[in-house]
């Protein structure tokens, strides 16, 4: 049962990881190579999704 709940979390936190780093890159890739007024705000979203990750991995007390 714990297994099954750790590999859950385990699961939950690579999603959160990669829409994080997704999102962001996303972002500077457009604020960069595109124009800056619609990369600021998916970099600004990137950003809320790292706090997210981070906040996850804190609470479930999962190093780093």
């Amino acid at each position: 049962m714990a297994g099954a709940l750790m590999k859950h979390d385990q699961r939950i936190e690579r999603n959160k990881r990669y829409l994080f780093l997704g999102v962001a890159g996303a972002g500077a890739a457009v604020a960069t190579l595109l124009t800056p007024w619609l990369g600021i705000p998916v970099l600004a979203a990137g950003a809320y999704f790292g706090w997210d990750w981070f906040k996850f991995r804190a609470k479930r007390g999962m190093r780093f």
